[in-house]
């Protein structure tokens, strides 16, 4: 549940915002993101 929360608040935060600084930081959260779901 906590993850499918964390999906819809990232899409909102996309949507709602188009700022550079804050892009960067959503793709540095979603760079984080893949390196956990390649840990094992």
């Amino acid at each position: 549940m906590e993850k499918y929360n964390e999906g819809i608040m990232k899409h909102v935060a996309i949507k709602k915002t188009d700022k550079p600084r804050h892009k960067e930081w959503l793709n540095r959260r979603c760079e984080l993101a893949r390196m956990e779901a390649k840990k094992p």
